[in-house]
């Protein structure tokens, strides 16, 4: 068995998940995982569908419910977003127009 991270052969048991499989960690680079996953990573399609709701101003547990995805999940990925805005707003002065 490899580490899917950094392909290291050098892995360890590190007890189970909360579903009960075996869970384990590399030694080299500290990476926790199961041997065969059943559960996925959000495909591209999904997240992009997820962004346009979130224009929609649409409330989270909605999202997740059309999405099928978790309310933990998404806030993560909500908060995962907002931490990567700029935090200072670029504002250009306006022109002034002077009317007799």
């Amino acid at each position: 068995m490899n580490c899917p991270k950094c392909q290291s052969t050098k892995i360890i048991k590190y007890g189970h998940t909360h579903y009960g499989k075996a869970r384990f960690r590399c030694q080299d680079c500290g990476r926790q995982f199961v041997e065969n996953p059943t559960r996925q990573p959000i495909d591209e399609a999904t997240r992009q569908l997820i962004d346009k709701l979130l224009l929609e101003r649409l409330a989270l547990a909605a999202i997740a419910r059309v999405t099928g995805v978790s309310e933990r999940w998404l806030q993560m990925y909500v908060n995962q977003k907002f931490d990567n805005l700029p935090k200072q707003v670029e504002v250009s002065p306006k022109k002034r127009v002077f009317r007799v």
